[in-house]
């Protein structure tokens, strides 16, 4: 009678061994979700969305019968909902309009940078007064372009500016000295006056809210173009209800259908209601005199 056997003898005969087809218990694999990552933010924010409708429909449905210090912790609880989503409204537009102009900012700043470098240069090699003047005006130009390209405004519309230049003028000078003297728009005026008043107007230029985001867009107010438009259209709806002619309201009349039996009666022309009763009244006495004497009448 055999003894029992070791630990390690029993654990290399669950080994797989190939000779006598015994099988190995193989780690169990790894099921990887296929269920994409949500974002928590934008499931956060899809809630916010749900539930401030949800208040809405509330409101529309049964605010007559909500009573006061609940309606107004809801109407609280609504306008701190909207917040949130105008301010995540905000944010996803900055991002899109920092990465739709970064390239354009890049390169007018590059060129910007390169030009204040040369003037730089020149300045210092120069010794006429007249000339140093000129070209300390070129070089404020420049670290003005600089500060635009840096701190123009992320939720506006970037405007160039330096064009594309022609292979011709091209070769004569670089793009940013063809442009050193051509009209900036408004925003470079702000910015340059930022400049001097430091660091934290520029950034605070730089973060500014547009009116329409902001909400201090004011009320448009009807023009004359809108009045024209809402008058025309005023007109083609009366159009459409109202007969132009008294032929054109006969031809629209609705239609009657005659029953089988029925025999339409032609309209006359030119006889008014009197003339025709008359008519029917004379008709209706030849046919009493017709209908009176007959083959066997006594």
């Amino acid at each position: 009678m055999g003894g029992k056997r070791p630990h390690q003898e029993d654990e290399s005969s669950n080994q797989h061994n190939p000779e006598d087809g015994g099988r190995s218990r193989a780690p169990p694999a790894k099921h990887w979700s296929k269920r994409q990552k949500i974002n928590a933010s934008d499931e956060t924010m899809s809630t916010i969305k749900k539930r401030a409708r949800a208040i809405e429909r509330l409101f529309l449905r049964d605010n007559a019968n909500l009573p006061a210090d609940k309606q107004i912790e809801l109407e609280r609880e609504l306008a701190a909902h909207k917040q949130r989503i105008a301010e995540s409204r905000a944010k996803r537009l900055r991002s899109d309009m920092i990465g739709k102009y970064h390239m354009v900012r890049f390169f007018e700043r590059k060129k910007a940078t390169r030009l204040a470098k040369q003037l730089k240069k020149r300045l210092a090699e120069t010794e006429d007064p007249e000339e140093v003047a000129k070209i300390k005006a070129d070089l404020h130009i420049a670290e003005v372009d600089i500060d635009y390209a840096i701190y123009h405004p992320f939720m506006e519309i970037y405007i160039g500016l330096y064009a594309t230049p022609s292979k011709e003028s091209q070769e004569e000078k670089p793009t940013a000295e063809q442009y050193l003297h051509a009209p900036r728009p408004p925003v470079w005026s702000a910015i340059e006056k930022a400049r001097e008043e430091g660091q934290g107007a520029l950034e605070k230029l730089q973060n500014r809210q547009p009116e329409t985001i902001s909400g201090t867009t004011p009320a448009k107010t009807p023009g004359p173009d809108s009045a024209k438009a809402s008058q025309a259209k005023d007109k083609r709806e009366r159009s459409a209800t109202e007969p132009s002619s008294p032929g054109e309201a006969k031809k629209k009349a609705p239609f009657q259908k005659l029953q089988p039996w029925e025999k339409p009666k032609p309209a006359a022309k030119g006889e008014n209601r009197a003339a025709r009763r008359a008519k029917e009244r004379l008709v209706a006495a030849r046919k009493e005199e017709t209908d009176g004497g007959g083959f066997f009448d006594e």
